[in-house]
């Protein structure tokens, strides 16, 4: 960037001012903060889509009279309350004043499933608000008198029925601007209130001093290269090991940046609650020292709703009553929350008890008004979840991303959907009684899926098995979006969705117990329509045990295989992204996943910490793959003996599998009975982790097993004696299955190593992440078992952390001296 600047002139300063100083707002922005009132109305899919509305709008848009004008555009500047407003906005329809009999008239169109009587009175209002405050900026725009009439038409056109309600009233202009004042003056008076914020935020950023007297290695060369990249725009990537303080390092410089640039607010992703935690001790230590940054922390909806956690219940109707007239109390909590340094889930949830509010709803109330948001991926990058403000592309925003390691998966996972006829079915069955028109719409797509997997059962048996009498017990077909696509399925889809709308917007919502299938069923249609090459349809089929009857379980997945695209998406939002985890390698493979521009900086910072913390122990003499675990469990439980008794205190061992698990600790508890075991058991709740993570306090000797890649391998910090050592049993390969071999295959087909993509580079992650739990600050000292002959190869040993110092021990004998001369040793 060129630092170059050249001198304003005195009037072009005042402009440049006075730019500065106006509020530049749309018709639609302010409709939404000031205009709403009533019920918080919501439905899964939002109504009708958004091609829906645009197909209905043209439709309309066609027939108007000749001397009408379509999409008229409109903007003002107003003074209100000694604040310049620019107001902007679009009219759907304008017909001008023909002669003095008939007044100028303005249509908005809105699409609907429902006849306009059934709609809810909120949304009603919220359409009517908008068209008024057109209607005003249009007389102003034209210099009418406050008695000029303005003829004001709403055309609900009904989807479903193809036909338009129009609703016609008429206003004089003085009428229009008492009703558009009364909306700007709420919106330019809170405009000041966080105007004052954001320059208390500038003032105190700017003075802010980095919070420790000093740097830590390689964490100022992370923090300088963070805060240009914040400056400049663009991406940084950067692989930070353990204990650098990644946190402090992107967000102290996030934080100079909003001071010291346009940056007006930072968005930070962590997908673990142990990350949010560290993100919240940080920002207090800065608020200690006099920022005035406002944190937002944002919780999962089933963790937040009041109703979801027992602390309401629905009406006789079926809806919460913390959404019966929401918008009404919305105000005053939107003022008490302004400006506060934290606002965590239970800030939120306090001032949601106090006025009654939705306490999920109200924290997403807030999404605009706070410096800094941290929040889970899908917030970002999950098109169904998409924070909508990311939209706005009057604001500066920065991207923020930890753990990014996790982010190929998450978000492969975020564009892929799923179906099963087994769920369907009991759907269909929870509106037997309460909603036949659903059920109805929910049969027929229970029926197109039976059909679509016939459809696949004969042609593939035509094509490769025409003389096989009796088909597999389970089946699977694999095709591609564009070469065959389950188009009767996607029309069942809609016909589900459409009926599902219909009874939002008449009030009569679905049941409640079928409310994460229809999510599931929407998420299904997006990503159809979203589909590109890097997908694949994966149909399965499994036939009953009983010869007679037809398939009992049929299911259609849409599998994401490579996510880059719709990332590549997601960071065009921001002024500038960046990634960063403690094991980011090998660069391109990195790039690759999480769709980064091939130019963009890669930072790979040393260790913190000495080499000689951590002694490092490779175990070539077992053989963990597959076939040989059997063989292989005896070495591995002396070995875990060994490392134990080499100093007691507390271990985990890492496993690739639960049966795995359970197989070895079995063997071990029937060997060494005297030493207490704890087993990370499958699909535990958050107790029982809790529970888990208690046996591992400083001071106990306790010797855990859990699986490699899961909760307990990444994410927390075992600090000092709370953690000693790791066995890694394994190099982590993912699982042999369908999604992992189409991703191979796909790889391979752009002249990639497909097996390196597919398995190698993740199960290092895993390998890396699991290690890296043993050293977490300077005092700590520990070891590491890497158990499996593979961890030797050059691939494995290329890509091995620069601070890493492996010793090979080739026998247990070798592995017992080494870490006797490593714990003797200071």
């Amino acid at each position: 960037m060129s630092e170059h600047k050249t001198a304003l002139s005195g009037d072009d300063a005042a402009l440049s001012e006075k730019m500065q100083d106006n509020i530049q707002i749309s018709v639609g922005e302010l409709v939404a903060f000031a205009c709403r009132s009533g019920d918080l109305v919501s439905n899964i899919s939002g109504g009708p889509t958004a091609l829906e509305g645009i197909r209905a709008h043209q439709k309309l848009q066609k027939k108007r009279p000749a001397d009408s004008e379509a999409e008229y555009y409109l903007q003002v500047e107003i003074e209100q309350e000694a604040q310049s407003v620019v107001l902007s906005g679009r009219v759907d329809i304008l017909h001008p004043q023909s002669d003095l009999h008939r007044p100028v008239q303005l249509d908005e169109i809105k699409t609907t499933y429902v006849p306009p009587h059934k709609l809810p009175e909120s949304t009603r209002a919220l359409h009517w608000a908008q068209l008024k405050i057109y209607g005003f900026c249009y007389g102003l725009q034209q210099q009418f008198s406050a008695d000029t009439p303005v003829a004001l038409q709403m055309l609900w056109h009904n989807l479903k029925e193809k036909k338009t309600y129009p609703e016609l009233q008429e206003f004089s202009w003085r009428e229009l601007e008492q009703f558009s004042r009364e909306a700007l003056a709420q919106y330019v008076q809170w405009h000041h209130r966080w105007q004052a914020h954001k320059h208390a935020v500038r003032v105190s950023a700017q003075a802010l001093e980095f919070p420790f007297g000093r740097y830590r290695d390689g964490q100022r060369q992370l923090a300088v290269a963070a805060y240009r990249c914040l400056r400049d725009g663009g991406e940084l990537v950067a692989e930070a090991p353990t204990g650098i303080g990644k946190t402090i390092s992107t967000l102290f410089p996030a934080v100079k940046a909003m001071g010291e640039t346009g940056l007006d607010q930072v968005i930070y992703l962590t997908a673990k609650n142990s990350g949010r935690q560290v993100v919240r001790e940080t920002t207090t230590s800065l608020h200690e020292l006099g920022l005035r940054l406002s944190v937002l922390e944002l919780q999962a909806r089933d963790k937040t709703c009041a109703c979801s956690l027992g602390l309401c219940s629905r009406d006789e109707d079926g809806i919460c009553p913390r959404t019966r007239g929401f918008y009404d109390r919305l105000p005053p909590a939107r003022q008490a929350l302004l400006a506060q340094p934290l606002l965590t889930p239970e800030i939120i949830a306090q001032e949601a008890d106090r006025l009654q509010l939705c306490p999920f709803e109200l924290s997403l109330q807030m999404l605009p008004w706070a410096d800094l948001v941290v929040c889970d991926f899908n917030y970002v990058f999950d098109p169904l979840v998409q924070m909508h403000n990311l939209r706005d592309t009057l604001r500066q925003r920065a991207l923020l991303v930890d753990e990014a390691h996790n982010l190929g998966d998450r978000a492969r996972g975020m564009y892929s959907a799923k179906l099963t006829r087994s769920d369907s079915r009991r759907a269909a069955a929870e509106c037997k009684s309460s909603h036949p028109s659903l059920r109805r719409a929910i049969q027929s797509l229970v029926r197109a899926l039976d059909k679509w997997v016939v459809e696949q059962r004969e042609s593939r048996t035509s094509q490769n098995h025409p003389t096989e009498p009796v088909p597999a017990k389970s089946e699977l077909w694999i095709s591609q979006p564009g070469d065959e696509t389950p188009q009767a399925v996607n029309t069942a889809i809609q016909k589900v969705l459409t009926v599902a709308n219909q009874l939002w917007e008449a009030a009569q919502p679905p049941p409640d117990a079928i409310a994460d299938w229809l999510k599931n069923l929407f998420r299904f249609q997006a990503i159809e329509q979203l589909a590109g090459e890097e997908h694949r349809y994966i149909t399965r089929a499994q036939r009953s045990s009983n010869p007679e009857s037809r398939w009992h379980e049929q299911e259609i997945e849409l599998l994401c295989l490579n996510a880059a695209e719709y990332l590549q998406q997601a960071y065009r939002l921001f002024h500038s992204a960046i990634l960063f985890s403690a094991t980011l390698r090998p660069a391109h493979f990195v790039y690759r996943q999480l769709g980064l521009q091939a130019d963009s900086p890669y930072l790979q910072l040393p260790s913190p910490f000495h080499p000689e913390q951590m002694g490092l122990f490779v175990c070539p003499y077992v053989d963990t793959r597959y076939r040989a675990r059997q063989s292989a469990t005896s070495a591995l439980v002396d070995m875990i003996a060994r490392t134990f008794h080499s100093r007691p205190g507390n271990y985990l061992v890492f496993l690739p599998s639960y049966r795995f698990l359970q197989q070895v600790a079995k063997s071990f508890a029937e060997r060494f009975p005297e030493i207490a075991l704890v087993q990370q058991e499958s699909g535990s709740s958050e107790q029982q982790r809790a529970r888990f993570l208690e046996f591992f306090q400083p001071g106990r000797e306790s010797l855990g097993f859990a699986i490699m890649g899961g909760i307990f391998g990444e994410g927390i910090d075992y600090v000092g004696e709370q953690l000693v050592g790791t066995i890694v049993v394994g190099t982590g390969l993912p699982q042999v299955n369908e999604e992992q071999e189409l991703l191979r295959s796909a790889s391979a087909a752009r002249g990639e190593n497909g097996f390196d993509i597919a398995y190698r580079y993740p199960g290092l992650t895993r390998v890396l992440q699991t290690a890296g739990r043993v050293i977490r600050s300077e005092s700590d000292r520990g070891v590491v078992i890497l158990a499996d002959y593979r961890f030797t190869d050059p691939f494995y040993r290329s890509l091995y952390p620069q601070h890493w110092q492996p010793r090979i021990c080739d026998n247990g004998e070798t592995l017992g001296a080494a870490l006797k001369q490593f714990w003797e040793t200071r």
